[in-house]
């Protein structure tokens, strides 16, 4: 905060993005009818690099960031984040836009009507083929304040999406920065920080969410893109052991483990497909869904 002014610190991580997605984006923040905010662009390793197209803004509140060659989602989170010269920390995905609004509706939650929460988030619109899915209950959750922790371990709650988040600076500081070692990295630190902290949920549409090839949280990337932060795996055996304490948390992850298996039989990976199968079966050995797709999985074998 800067003469009685609450600004933010934007981090927009990008990889390889298309120029106009770039600038689709980048002119959505800077487009903000609340002014107060600096913009922290980093390219983590693109080829060619994005630089050409963010020089094509002068706007001094944009920082440009290069790493110089390709480190993962994880590392180009943390490098905008401790760049950040503010207290206010808003994330935009590089293939994402805010509404113009955005900032100027989350800023009175913030500054004025709940001081005490660190941690704020909204719903985005869902955008599928260039139409609007909009307020569909798959994509967001329900409008609900307080602790995450125990709907975590089941599941992401929905999506908080990371385009719709406003954290401050001190929770990194306190519970530890973006995993970057492969991780589903959105899913991990919302874990992390609501063991200790309650989020609070502004009931407002302030973003577009776009499913496109581009969205590397999406599709096949989901399971085959380590390098993104986006290994359900990894993030299962760094969590299990509190995920083993929930009966509800178990069957969630067997069924999700289940449908990957599924995936993976489908693209003739048998010993990944029979590697999850198992783990799927010792979460919930009494849901015989797990039995029934397994025997289908050997006989087609």
């Amino acid at each position: 905060m800067i003469n009685n002014t609450l600004y933010f610190s934007v981090v927009l991580p990008a990889y390889n993005t298309p120029p106009d997605i770039l600038r689709r984006a980048i002119d959505s923040v800077l487009n903000q009818i609340y002014p107060y905010f600096e913009l922290i662009i980093v390219d983590d390793g693109s080829e060619p690099s994005l630089e050409p197209i963010v020089r094509e803004y002068t706007d001094e509140r944009i920082i440009f960031i290069q790493h110089p060659e390709n480190r993962g989602a994880g590392a180009a989170h943390n490098t905008g984040i401790k760049a950040a010269k503010y207290d206010w920390i808003a994330f935009i995905c590089h293939d994402d836009e805010w509404l113009p609004n955005k900032l100027e509706v989350c800023t009175p939650y913030i500054e004025q009507n709940y001081p005490e929460y660190k941690f704020f988030f909204h719903f985005p619109i869902v955008i599928g083929d260039l139409k609007e899915i909009e307020k569909s209950p798959f994509y967001n959750p329900k409008p609900n304040t307080g602790n995450y922790y125990t709907n975590f371990l089941i599941d992401r709650d929905k999506i908080i999406q990371t385009s719709c988040i406003i954290v401050n600076k001190e929770c990194f500081k306190n519970y530890g920065y973006y995993d970057e070692t492969g991780v589903l990295i959105d899913w991990d630190i919302y874990l992390r920080f609501s063991k200790y902290i309650d989020f609070y949920c502004i009931n407002e549409f302030l973003s577009k969410y776009y499913l496109s090839s581009l969205g590397i949280t999406q599709g096949e990337y989901l399971i085959l893109n380590d390098k993104a932060g986006n290994d359900l795996l990894k993030l299962f055996l760094k969590w299990q052991k509190e995920i083993k304490k929930s009966k509800g948390a178990r069957k969630s992850w067997s069924i999700r483990f289940n449908a990957m298996a599924k995936w993976y039989s489908d693209k003739n990976n048998k010993k990944k497909a029979k590697q999850l199968y198992w783990l799927a079966i010792k979460l919930s050995p009494f849901w015989r869904g797990n039995y029934i797709d397994f025997v289908k999985y050997m006989f087609k074998k």
